[in-house]
């Protein structure tokens, strides 16, 4: 899959460059276009978008206290934030900035868990990345569509 070189320069910072500490793209070999192209087909599979699934994640990390342990939603989600000093940039240099911020959500029924940052939820709904296989905040569509009930 041919990238633009906007992607090109992106994937470049997020592998050897000052991005790539915050290991976006983990183990995942394929370039950052195929990477986001891959994602878009398994959430069309789900009939879903990119902006519903931040919608859903957005709509639990609202329901999180900052540091005040798990709040029960909806009756069998447990979800809780927890917060760190300091901001995270968005690696597509769009000037966004999202707090370092954790969110962990545990549906109690299924008894699963699955956790994102805030900035986990710019990406996917601004530009459909759920980061490379591998990456520590990697948002598997799937299974995160499974334990949040999209």
């Amino acid at each position: 899959m041919k990238q633009a070189p906007d992607f090109l320069r992106i994937e470049e910072n997020m592998r050897t460059g000052p991005l790539a500490a915050h290991d976006f793209l983990g183990s995942d070999e394929r370039s950052l276009a195929a990477i986001i192209y891959h994602d878009r087909l398994l959430l069309e599979q789900l009939g879903l978008t990119a902006k519903d699934f931040a919608q859903r994640m957005r709509y639990f990390s609202s329901k999180a206290g900052a540091d005040a342990g798990p709040q029960i939603v909806d009756g069998k989600f447990a979800v809780e934030r927890a917060e760190y000093i300091g901001r995270i940039l968005c690696p597509f240099a769009d000037n966004f900035q999202a707090p370092k911020a954790v969110i962990t959500v545990v549906n109690k029924e299924l008894g699963k868990k699955v956790v994102w940052s805030d900035l986990n939820v710019h990406l996917i709904e601004e530009h459909g990345f759920f980061e490379g296989e591998g990456a520590p905040f990697r948002i598997e569509p799937s299974f995160y569509a499974e334990v949040l009930e999209i």
